[in-house]
């Protein structure tokens, strides 16, 4: 499947998803949001933080002003009475966001929150962002999605932290590690540089490492796990699946647990990559990646 594929796949995956957020919700209305967001050196980290939605989230284009955040996209706006999307209307469009000074709380000093639009409180609906969102590839970052939706990130070269309710995660071209999270959703990453940490309720994992760091954890409560990593990687592996099988191309041996469930474990070289794999059911293949 190639990229274009995917991405057609995941933007029908993601109308099909809004359509189900608010299928009580009769009363719909969209808006077109687009801005900018100094960002200078006080900005150490960046969060985001949005209820529902699909949200892209890519290095600055050529030529784009690099003390700048920039947004675009839609916004999709529900409510269950004609009432209610009055007033979801009457929230502006644009996104909001504060600059944490002084450390409070769980935000630390120089982190820049950016926050989506959100339906007011007492009102039955919701506002959905679907777009990109633009910022420096190396400044850290970390994206929480209370509800549901999608993230898609490219070229990061700084940390990355993404946690949703429940939605798809792509990462492509990453480096300086991702941690993420999602309650049911598929994992992607291609071309991947460094440390890999992604857990998932229910849905299945592809990775295709380009460069390991020390320590991939791949780990879904249901689904299909296939991590391939270059032929020279020096790793330790603890791979288990408690209902399914279990495969590689390193000539390891995989034992059978019990009636249903396997594992492999062992080693390689200096074991300098640390690779953890694990489904309560379905198979998990360490594969070997081929040469481009």
């Amino acid at each position: 499947m190639n990229n274009l594929t995917l991405g057609r796949s995941r933007d029908v995956i993601g109308a099909l998803l809004l359509a189900l957020l608010c299928s009580g919700c009769a009363h719909r209305s969209v808006a077109d949001t687009k801005g900018t967001i100094a960002c200078g050196p006080e900005v150490k980290r960046i969060r985001i933080e949005m209820h529902n939605g699909t949200l892209d989230l890519a290095t600055l284009v050529a030529g784009a002003a690099t003390d700048e955040i920039t947004w675009d996209g839609g916004l999709r706006r529900d409510a269950t009475t004609a009432e209610g999307l009055v007033e979801i209307e009457k929230v502006p469009t644009a996104m909001t966001w504060t600059l944490t000074k002084v450390a409070v709380d769980s935000e630390a000093a120089g982190t820049l929150v950016v926050r989506c639009p959100d339906a007011p409180k007492g009102v039955v609906g919701m506002i959905a962002y679907e777009g990109n969102l633009r910022i420096p590839a190396a400044i850290p970052v970390e994206v929480v999605v209370s509800g549901n939706g999608h993230v898609t990130m490219v070229g990061r070269e700084a940390f990355s932290k993404v946690r949703t309710g429940r939605g798809d995660l792509r990462f492509e071209a990453c480096k300086g590690g991702v941690e993420a999270n999602t309650g049911q959703g598929v994992l992607i990453a291609f071309d991947h540089e460094g440390d890999l940490d992604v857990r998932t309720g229910l849905g299945d994992m592809q990775v295709f490492i380009k460069q390991p760091g020390t320590k991939i954890t791949l780990d879904t409560g249901q689904g299909t796990v296939q991590c391939h990593v270059p032929k020279e990687t020096e790793f330790e592996v603890d791979a288990r699946a408690q209902i399914g099988r279990i495969g590689n191309d390193f000539g390891l041996e995989v034992r059978k647990v019990g009636e249903y469930s396997a594992a492999l474990t062992g080693r390689r070289g200096s074991a300098k990559t640390r690779i953890i794999l694990r489904t309560a059911s379905g198979h998990i293949s360490l594969i070997e990646r081929k040469s481009e």
